[in-house]
């Protein structure tokens, strides 16, 4: 479902030198690369044929044959819907069409990209949780917020807090059986870290949710959710759609959660529907 071109685009000024090299190649003449053998895109990048093994891996697949696939399948679609930069003076309507377009590209790719078993073992720490923190900084914080605000009605002590200091004592005080969600688009951001680092010093278990690519959160998290990857552009266009993907993840993770704890779930909805309710008539 998602486009490991746009994968490929998105990471490759990250990559290493000889990995890098790899990924030109391919994104000169996918059709052609679909045809070569390892040896041929190695001998026709400049690159070795480990090159290639570990370019594949960093773009989170199982090696080359599955490289060709992918591309074989994304080659074959009528229509790529890609990604999308605004320009000077356009007009309402070009404007529109270029961030639906952002949106649904970045949507198909972080499905594609989304692995189950990870999933799953977010799942598994969440529910084991007595406590869930979530943090990010800007737009990240929204996420946050959507977070806390799920797993509360899923009948979890979960709580987004803002200031990172208050958050740090909070780790130190509080019950050690806790989960910190760290949400990081870059993976990056320095007060995430620093938080990452207090989680884990005092027994937290760690769950990150970031852009693809490897990051200093994605490494110290136990379970690491990524999102797509857009190319650069000039306005960050592409960087709206990416926050849709984040609300995507989350709601992916959640319906997970929730449907595997379906009676419990549907319990502790009705309880805080009831107290919404009970509120609103007050």
């Amino acid at each position: 479902m998602g486009s490991v071109i746009n994968r490929i685009q998105g990471i490759l000024e990250e990559l290493p030198k000889s990995e890098a090299k790899v990924g030109r190649a391919i994104l000169a003449d996918p059709s052609k690369v679909v045809k070569m053998s390892i040896h041929e895109l190695a001998e026709s990048s400049g690159a070795s044929g480990a090159a290639v093994i570990r370019f594949c891996h960093s773009m989170g697949l199982e090696g080359f044959p599955e490289l060709k696939m992918k591309l074989s399948v994304e080659l074959v679609r009528p229509e790529k819907v890609g990604y999308y930069d605004i320009e000077p003076n356009e007009d309402f309507e070009e404007i529109t069409r270029k961030l639906v377009s952002n949106t649904v590209q970045t949507l198909n790719d972080t499905v594609g990209q989304l692995e189950k078993e990870k999933i799953m073992d977010a799942c598994e720490i969440l529910y084991k949780a007595d406590t869930i923190y979530a943090y990010g900084v800007g737009a990240s914080w929204l996420i946050a917020e959507d977070i806390a605000q799920k797993w509360m009605r899923a009948g979890k002590h979960a709580i987004a807090i803002a200031d990172p200091h208050i958050l740090a004592m909070a780790f130190a005080a509080g019950s050690k059986n806790a989960v910190f969600f760290a949400i990081s688009n870059s993976g990056e951001t320095s007060e995430v870290l620093q938080l990452a680092d207090e989680a884990l010093n005092n027994g937290l278990e760690l769950l990150s949710l970031t852009r693809f690519g490897q990051n200093k959160l994605k490494q110290r998290a136990a379970v690491a959710l990524e999102t797509s990857r857009a190319p650069e552009s000039e306005l960050r266009s592409a960087a709206t759609s990416s926050r849709q993907a984040q609300f995507l993840v989350i709601d992916i993770l959640f319906y997970f959660y929730a449907s595997h704890h379906y009676e419990e779930m549907i319990e502790q909805i009705r309880t805080s529907r009831e107290a919404t309710n009970r509120f609103r008539e007050s």
